[in-house]
């Protein structure tokens, strides 16, 4: 039986990711993930937004686990692989070659940079995943439909007549935040911690469907009691550590917003509509094409920096060395430097960036010449902006008007991609059949 609040969550899903990808553009840090970033920021955006960056991720993953369980159930192995093949790497290698260097050029504009192509699967990174997950998972999966009485999913069945037993879940994602690469915690793409979390939180959506109602029954039992928790715990997230709480808090909080979630989700949502059907179809082009319309509108509404710097973060610091002599952090970013005019025992001038300009820093480096600090292997470009008063006012009002034009561009451009057969597999439409 078809979920239709499951099609629901997977609209709020990629709705929330790409107001979040807005809202990036209108914080100091957009330019570290090669965002157009506006010249006034508006920090009272992530009030918002960071009370959702911990859950809005691995809700996807757990609806794309979902997906693949309801979808196994009329296809075999070889039909389902084929499936994702045409509905997942397609659109992912299209949007690698096209559409993501599309929204590139356009970032290349904003910033008066020089124009070049270069195809990578940027915000596609996610279906690259999910692809990735199907193809090595798959073995499990089948087992799961061809024995769906087996021991574990029994145990769970009972254990679910206690509906906060669900709280257990959290016990394998706090360790993979423990363990994994805790320094990626904040960052999903193109991240160990993303990956397996991915991963996790796939198989997890798997497993929910497999149990079949007791699930459900069970989220909506505890529905207000996680609210109450998620809420409390976001205040003390918010208040006690600005957001960067500990690993168990977060993960406890991420899992309580989730089962909010999906409880109001099976109380309120599990209907049919003719919006509903709208959307679920739109959604997927919808959310391959939004960066292009988000570049677009921010090019548009924003004022274009007077040119940019390239800077390299600091990604470790030597203990002891010079780097961490001078105070500097993982994180900081110094803007590129004559390696010749750097001489071993003799102190150098630096420039680093901070949110409000450039800061001049003295270092000295070692008997060797080295800074006691290794760098990504990609520069940081870093927007320069003459100084001018904007209001915070003036700055959410442009915030309004890029959402407004981006999902105008990006429903626009799915009017058209339905229309055109040849485009809609691109976009992980099926293609209409024509009769004759």
């Amino acid at each position: 039986m078809r979920r239709h609040d499951v099609d629901w969550l997977r609209i709020l899903a990629l709705g929330l990711l790409i107001f979040y990808h807005i809202a990036v553009i209108f914080q100091p840090f957009a330019h570290y993930i090669y965002f157009i970033q506006s010249q006034k920021s508006v920090g009272e955006i992530w009030l918002f937004m960071g009370l959702i960056n911990i859950w809005r991720i691995p809700l996807l993953f757990i609806i794309s686990g979902m997906g693949v369980c309801f979808a196994m159930r009329r296809r075999t192995w070889k039909e389902l692989l084929m499936d994702r093949t045409k509905r997942i790497f397609v659109p992912l290698l299209f949007g690698s070659l096209l559409i993501v260097p599309i929204h590139g050029f356009i970032y290349q504009s904003f910033n008066r940079l020089d124009y070049g192509y270069y195809p990578n699967a940027g915000h596609l990174w996610f279906l690259g995943n999910i692809f990735f997950y199907v193809l090595i998972l798959c073995p499990f999966f089948y087992f799961f439909k061809n024995n769906p009485n087996n021991i574990l999913i029994k145990l769970v069945k009972q254990a679910m007549k206690f509906p906060p037993i669900l709280y257990l879940i959290t016990l394998p994602f706090i360790l993979e935040a423990e363990w994994i690469a805790p320094e990626y915690y904040s960052n999903y793409a193109y991240s160990p911690h993303g990956f397996w979390l991915g991963m996790m939180a796939f198989i997890t959506g798997f497993l929910f469907i497999s149990i079949g109602d007791d699930f459900w029954k069970a989220v909506e039992k505890i529905k207000w009691y996680s609210l109450a928790i998620a809420f409390v715990l976001y205040l003390i997230r918010l208040v006690q550590f600005q957001f960067e709480g500990p690993f168990s808090l977060t993960v406890v909080e991420s899992w309580s917003w989730l089962f909010t979630v999906f409880g109001f989700g099976t109380t309120y949502l599990n209907q049919p509509s003719k919006t509903l059907s709208y959307l679920s179809k739109a959604v997927y082009p919808v959310y391959i094409l939004h960066m292009i319309f988000m570049n677009l509108s921010a090019h548009l509404a924003l004022t274009q920096p007077d040119g940019t710097k390239m800077a390299w973060t600091m990604t470790s610091i030597e203990v002891d060395g010079p780097a961490e002599k001078a105070e500097l952090k993982i994180g900081n970013q110094l803007f590129s430097w004559d390696k010749s005019k750097i001489k071993p025992n003799e102190e150098t001038e630096f420039f680093m960036h901070v949110e409000d300009g450039v800061k001049s820093i003295k270092l000295t480096p070692d008997g060797q010449g080295k800074l006691g600090a290794e760098f990504s292997p990609m520069p940081t470009i870093v927007p320069r902006y003459t100084a001018e008063n904007i209001s915070t006012g003036y700055a959410f009002l442009n915030f309004i008007i890029i959402s407004v034009l981006t999902f105008m561009g990006c429903f626009l451009g799915y009017e058209m991609v339905k229309r055109i057969n040849w485009l809609r597999p691109l976009f992980g439409i099926k293609p209409v059949s024509i009769r004759k």
